[in-house]
């Protein structure tokens, strides 16, 4: 019965992208580059420009040929002014992007626009989906089906909606609990441990969105903390309210994580009432929640980790700038910007705990649990 509710829950999930997939932003007709497929076939020559304080750059002269039409285009890549680094030099072999370009006159030119990587991140997907299928099975397909419909609803829901000028955070914080809903449910199946954990979620997300909404407000972040960010304030998505997708980002963020804790935390409880069915409410409560404390102190750490990882090439740019004090850099909004995503989603992950714990507790303690 699990397993149909399991594909009845697949099939909700993709109707609400199909729904839900119609944008009223309408494309506008410009002249876009036209892309393909291109292999280096011949160095013809190298020229190494020497660099102070820097690796020496590279320009190079090479010959291609498309992968479709087997056209040959010569080109020169890298130049005084933005020269290669040693990384990004070209061999014979090496498969690019070429993108060709339509020019003022009405002729029109290649230009090299990055190098061909797709097939080792088509190689990574792979391992990782056989990997999950061999470690978990059954439930890993599940998890695979989870990951699949949150991407669904991210691209055919949030994105789409906050493009059309909808609140991202509102936006975010509709579709944070679509996912959570569609997985948990997908994942785990229907059943009590599956709706605690849902509950547990939903609380925390609407706990992380008033806490990310007060401290955004009072840090007066405005969401123009990334490069990405200020791109977007021009053409047609000038109308998205950056502070919004800045607080709909720490929600989609925490939404990540809530998701293991409340599940672990549920089925930690439905365990130790299934071996003890004695076990009275407030000793279940301290030992569930004895076991969370462990779950947090690794996961925080985790999280910091990974944002700081994220963004240790912005570290690196302010710690080298000694002109600037350090509670200066601290105050700058890239930088407080970082600070605060780390802080709420840390805060919502804590808070995840207790909450759980105690919808637990208050459900399996007053029925009888099921092996």
């Amino acid at each position: 019965m699990s397993r149909l509710h399991n594909f009845f829950l697949v099939v909700v999930g993709v109707c609400l992208f199909l729904m839900a997939s119609t944008s009223p932003i309408q494309a506008q007709a410009t002249a876009e580059p036209e892309y393909s497929r291109a292999r280096v076939v011949e160095i013809l020559g190298e020229r190494e420009l020497e660099q102070t304080g820097a690796a020496n750059g590279f320009i190079q002269e090479i010959k291609l040929e498309r992968i479709d039409t087997k056209e040959t285009v010569v080109l020169t890549v890298g130049s005084e002014f933005q020269p290669l680094t040693p990384q990004q030099r070209l061999s014979e072999g090496r498969d690019v992007i070429l993108a060709k370009q339509s020019l003022g006159d009405g002729s029109s030119q290649y230009v090299v626009a990055d190098v061909y990587r797709l097939p080792i991140l088509a190689w990574l997907l792979f391992g990782f989906l056989a990997l999950v299928v061999i470690v978990a099975s059954w439930q890993g397909l599940l998890s695979i089906a989870g990951m699949g419909i949150s991407l669904l609803v991210l691209s055919g829901y949030i994105v789409p909606q906050i493009l059309a000028g909808s609140s991202p955070m509102v936006i975010s914080l509709i579709g944070g609990a679509m996912i959570a809903a569609l997985t948990v449910y997908l994942c785990h199946g229907w059943s009590a441990q599956s709706h605690v954990a849902l509950g547990s979620m939903v609380a925390t997300l609407v706990a992380v969105t008033v806490l990310s909404y007060m401290a955004v407000r009072l840090a007066q972040l405005v969401g123009l903390g990334s490069e990405e960010a200020y791109f977007l304030q021009f053409g047609q998505t000038a109308r998205v309210n950056l502070q919004g997708l800045l607080l709909g980002g720490i929600v989609l963020g925490a939404l990540g994580i809530l998701d293991d804790i409340t599940v672990a935390q549920a089925s930690t409880i439905k365990q130790l009432k299934a071996v003890n069915k004695k076990i009275g409410v407030k000793e279940l409560y301290e030992r569930g929640l004895a076991v969370g404390k462990d779950h947090v102190a690794s996961l925080v750490n985790t999280l910091v980790l990974a944002y700081a990882g994220a963004n240790l090439p912005l570290f690196l740019l302010f710690s080298v700038n000694q002109q600037i004090p350090f509670w200066v850099t601290l105050n700058n909004e890239i930088i407080a910007e970082e600070v605060v995503r780390t802080l709420v989603g840390s805060i919502g992950l804590v808070l995840a705990v207790p909450i759980s714990t105690l919808l637990a507790v208050m459900v399996f303690s007053r029925q009888p649990v099921r092996e």
